[in-house]
């Protein structure tokens, strides 16, 4: 099969306050609308997924994905330097920054912002200080509050190993032990990870696909990524992956419930009813709590934490409900 060709597919690099920010961009057209994607991570730039899962949205919108401060081909040497620097103002600018050279590059007023987990964060703080650049915020695997997430996170999947009776998954989960304000007490990273690959193994992470963690990783995510980095770029990724965990802004909680109960755009969540990475009921409660001027919350009932990619084709779909009328409405 031919590969489809796009009026606009290019990886552009744009400078801004001598800061290097890369993007990827694809569209039919430079009228459409512009959504900006806020990757996960830390330090988890979705590029290559975009291109893979959201490329039919091309035709009617145009989709910009961006590798934050330090991770992907932003990694530098200077940024791991200067770590302390890398606080949730300093996110907050970057973003900022690519918003208003989309605005002007595309002549547009005001732009799309589509958040993924750490990304949803980093979407719900750009939209609280410039709501006036944003058309509306979408957020994907929700993320509210970092202690409770993981709190939640942790009880699902040691009381779910204990409901399918499997005694190494709970031995292995009471080791690590509950966490304490979002931490786990014995390196909280390697922690972490062990956590995450259990979830993984229960389905709050990837609902459909339950292959071990490192068989998803190796066999699904790292060919993706490969398609849009080379191998010199997927090195990049992988160090900054590990080096975003230990920056301010990874360690600033954004505890929503508390500091987000009011946004000025309309607010759409599109998640899995499955998502225990961040789970799901807490980002229904914060929604639940908000103000803003529209909000609504879709369900995606065979996927976790990435309904985007896991049911792509519902999502793509839904997305373009949302923000392209139809000649009857």
């Amino acid at each position: 099969m031919a590969k489809k060709k796009y009026a606009i597919d290019r990886k552009e690099i744009f400078e801004c306050a001598g800061t290097a920010y890369h993007l990827r961009i694809r569209s039919q057209s430079a009228n459409n609308p512009v959504v900006l994607f806020l990757h996960g991570g830390l330090g988890s730039p979705d590029r290559g997924q975009i291109m893979e899962f959201q490329s039919p949205l091309a035709d009617k919108f145009t989709l910009v994905a961006w590798d934050q401060r330090g991770a992907g081909l932003a990694y530098t040497k200077a940024d791991r330097k200067n770590f302390a620097q890398i606080t949730k103002e300093c996110y907050v600018e970057d973003a900022h920054n690519i918003v208003k050279h989309l605005k002007s590059e595309f002549r547009k007023e005001k732009i799309i912002i589509v958040g993924h987990s750490f990304g949803s964060v980093l979407g719900v703080w750009l939209t609280q200080k410039y709501p006036e650049d944003i058309e509306a915020f979408v957020g994907v695997g929700q993320c509210v509050d970092y202690a409770e997430n993981e709190q939640l996170s942790y009880r699902f999947a040691l009381d779910e190993c204990r409901r399918i009776n499997d005694k190494k998954g709970v031995a292995s989960l009471e080791k690590i032990g509950f966490p304490t304000d979002g931490k786990y007490k014995n390196n909280h990273q390697k922690s972490l990870m062990k956590q995450r690959a259990i979830l993984h193994k229960l389905g709050g992470a990837t609902y459909a696909n339950r292959k071990p963690y490192w068989r998803e990783l190796l066999f699904h995510d790292v060919p993706i990524i490969k398609k849009e980095y080379g191998l010199a770029g997927l090195t990049k990724y992988v160090k900054g992956l590990m080096f975003l965990q230990k920056t301010p802004v990874a360690a600033t909680n954004p505890d929503f419930i508390n500091t987000a109960k009011t946004l000025k755009v309309p607010v759409y969540l599109l998640l899995g009813h499955h998502d225990y990475n961040c789970p799901f009921e807490l980002a229904e409660r914060w929604l639940n709590g908000l103000s803003a001027p529209e909000k609504n919350l879709v369900w995606f009932e065979n996927s976790a934490h990435s309904p985007q990619w896991e049911e792509s084709d519902k999502w793509n779909e839904c997305f373009i409900r949302l923000f392209i009328k139809s000649p009857n409405q």
